[in-house]
């Protein structure tokens, strides 16, 4: 206990596809004097870069850490040790939203999920990790989720049930909030986020978030804009709903997490 304590604290934010990450990351990214670093995964650099991200996105990497990083890569805990430094010298509070999707889901990206918090595991040799996690309701993420091309037929509902549970788990352990909470109250919800990352909230999120472009995962759509509301369910085929009532990590899934079945 005392080692952890003396190590830099490390904010992590984890979220799975699909689930309203997106549009809470630009809330939580609006708030003052916050970085954020989207989708980051110690196996997805290739897509999502800490590196690339803290430079162009926050210039906050100096010329003579662009020479070093000229003469190889850093591994993955060292660049987030560099980023975190160049936070702390510039009075900003970092916070890293895990792309959890390859931990629980994992294809195209990954062969099988690992079904363990990857980015937290590696970084606590080097932080103390403060963690927390937004979700929603599995059928919602689902009827999303299934829509995304690079997911056309390589994913079952089982696999993605069995990845959500244990997600689930962690999130019960680490303290969660739901998506639907947000997009009801989400001043209250945001405070809450807030208070676990231990960042400051400042309410001036509402005038900026709607500009807020440094983020992955944004998308265009007729609901885009500044208005931050509950969406009606998207239509389900017959069966659907038979086979989530039937299937034991779903049940156990809506448990953990407080939600009901229609």
């Amino acid at each position: 206990m005392t080692e952890s304590k003396q190590k830099p604290e490390i904010r992590i934010l984890h979220q799975m596809a699909r689930s309203g990450g997106t549009i809470i990351c630009k809330c939580i990214g609006s708030m003052q004097d916050v970085v954020l670093l989207s989708e980051i995964h110690p196996s997805g650099t290739k897509l999502f870069n800490p590196l690339k991200q803290a430079h162009e996105w926050f210039q906050l990497l100096e010329p003579a850490d662009l020479t070093r990083l000229r003469q190889g890569p850093l591994k993955f805990k060292d660049a987030i040790a560099l980023v975190y430094e160049r936070c702390l010298e510039r009075n900003k509070a970092l916070i890293i939203r895990d792309w959890s999707h390859l931990d629980f889901t994992a294809v195209p990206f990954l062969p099988r999920p690992s079904y363990r918090l990857t980015i937290a595991a590696v970084l606590k040799e080097r932080f103390a990790i403060r963690n927390t996690a937004t979700v929603r309701h599995p059928i919602d993420q689902w009827l999303s989720l299934r829509k995304l091309a690079l997911l056309n037929g390589k994913i079952t509902l089982e696999v993605f049930l069995k990845g959500y549970r244990h997600f689930a788990e962690y999130c019960v352990r680490m303290g969660f909030i739901r998506y639907e909470d947000f997009v009801r109250f989400p001043e209250q919800q945001l405070q809450i986020l807030c208070d676990r990352l231990g960042v400051a909230y400042d309410p001036a999120f509402e005038e900026r978030w709607p500009g807020y472009r440094t983020i992955t995962g944004e998308v265009q759509s007729k609901r885009a804009g500044s208005t931050i509301a509950p969406v009606p369910r998207q239509q389900m085929e017959a069966g659907l709903l038979d086979a989530f009532e039937h299937n034991k990590d779903y049940l156990k899934t809506i448990k953990l997490l407080g939600y009901n079945h229609p």
